[in-house]
This record gives structure tokens, C-alpha cells and sequence, in this order.
């Protein structure tokens, strides 16, 4: 029995061995096979006989268009906006004594018009005034209020005279817009802003406005005139950005 006792140690210890070895779980795989599993790019080799690699099935009859509503091509020339830029000029100034109106106390026109489901661009002219009116928030001022937008850069092309654009800082006075069905979440209007930084703009300068970041137009005599893009930060409800 004493002899047999190490036989019977061995042999525990070979099973225990071998019943390990077979309950130990698979290796994971690397994390460039898990990358391979998951990838979103399509696999050359898989399209190597079509005539042209797209992505995510663009243009797929089987799946959506990527951006349904896509403006045409557009062009607009320099001169036609210079035009409107005066045209908006002559309408702003039948309007001088009156009280600031919509969503910025701004005046529309001109030739560019376009929108799809996450950007807006168009052409506004503010204008110069000598003596306050009421602005959006009921102040008193020869300025436009100054806005505010959680969910929207804007993107501003200067086509027409001279001013100054005040951004950052913050907003006394600061109200949410107010339309026909209420306050509009997300949009702010007011004035003066408090802290800004100061950009002196003329015709063909740019200006980035990050969401979020309050801005004023002031103008000089002669008002200016910028086209405006209105680009949505990713999934914010269209709707709500003026």
C-alpha cells in the first residue's frame, strides 16, 4: 500500500493536469483581429471585381441616399452680391426708426438661398442706426441684440461695409428667443455683451462662431452685409436653430 501511494499521487496530479488544460479559456483574439470583425471599411479583396470602392453602401439602391436633401451645385458671383448688399441697404433704411423684428432684427435678401437637414446659408445685412429703438429684448439701444446658439456654428462671409463684431464673453440681460409658439430652447438674445473680444470685419474677411458663444454686429454708417452658414452640431433638432 506504501508503494502504491506515490503512483496514486502521480496519477491525481496527471488529471488535475490534464482537466486544467481543457477547461482553460480560448486566448482573445488581438485587437487587430477584433478591428478586422468589426471594421466599417470594406474589404477590397470583397470588391475587388466592382468598378469603384464606396463606403457604408453609398449610394446603395438598398440602403437611404446619404444626404437626401442635398442642394444642387450653386455659384454666386461677387458682383451679385455686392449688388444685394446695396438693395438691402436701400430696405434697411425705409426701416431705420423701427423696432428690431424676428429672430435678429436683421434684413434678408439677396441671391443665395440654400438648406439641407444639417446646414442653412443665406445673405443678412444689419444695419447702422443714429437713434435707439426697441431691440428683441425691449432695450433701448442703436444695436442689434446680441445672439446666441446651442446648436449651430456660424459661419460669417463679409460681402458689404464695415463694423465690428463682438464675440464671447456673455450676455446681460440674456432671454431665450421668443416666437409664435413661445421660447425657443437653445437660442438667446440681449445686450450688451460683457467680456467679448472685439473683430474689426470689411468686405471679404470670415469669422468662425462655435456654438454657444454669444456675438453682437455693430455696425458702421453704412450698415454691412455678410453671407451667413448656419452649420448644425451634429444631431440638434433643425427646428430649433434660428
Amino acid at each position: 500500500m506504501k508503494k502504491s501511494a506515490p503512483l496514486i499521487a502521480l496519477a491525481a496530479a496527471a488529471i488535475g493536469f490534464i482537466a486544467g488544460y481543457a477547461l482553460k479559456p480560448a486566448p482573445h483574439s488581438s485587437a487587430g483581429a477584433q478591428s478586422e470583425n468589426f471594421s466599417l471599411v470594406p474589404s477590397a479583396l470583397a470588391q475587388e471585381k466592382k468598378p469603384e470602392v464606396m463606403p457604408f453602401n453609398y449610394n446603395s439602391p438598398r440602403e437611404p441616399a446619404l444626404a437626401p436633401d442635398a442642394p444642387p451645385t450653386m455659384y454666386w458671383s461677387v458682383d451679385d452680391l455686392r449688388k444685394a448688399h446695396s438693395e438691402l441697404a436701400e430696405v434697411a433704411a425705409k426701416a431705420m426708426k423701427e423696432a428690431g423684428t424676428g429672430s435678429s432684427q436683421s434684413f434678408g435678401g439677396g441671391p443665395v438661398h440654400a438648406s439641407s437637414r444639417n446646414f442653412s446659408i443665406f445673405q443678412l445685412y444689419r444695419l447702422h442706426r443714429e437713434q435707439p429703438v426697441l431691440s428683441l429684448t425691449k432695450v433701448s439701444s442703436v444695436w442689434d441684440d446680441a445672439e446666441q446658439h446651442a446648436g449651430a456654428y456660424d459661419f460669417y462671409v463679409i460681402t458689404g461695409g464695415t463694423g465690428e463684431m463682438i464675440v464671447g464673453g456673455k450676455i446681460a440681460n440674456r432671454q431665450n428667443l421668443m416666437d409664435k409658439d413661445g421660447p425657443v430652447p437653445g437660442e438667446y438674445r440681449g445686450q450688451p455683451i460683457i467680456g467679448g473680444q472685439t473683430f474689426k470685419v470689411k468686405a471679404g474677411d470670415c469669422l468662425l462662431i462655435p456654438p454657444d458663444q454669444p456675438h453682437q454686429p455693430k455696425p458702421d454708417a453704412g450698415g454691412f452685409s455678410y453671407v451667413i452658414m448656419k452649420i448644425n452640431v451634429g444631431v440638434y433638432p433643425w427646428s430649433l436653430i434660428r
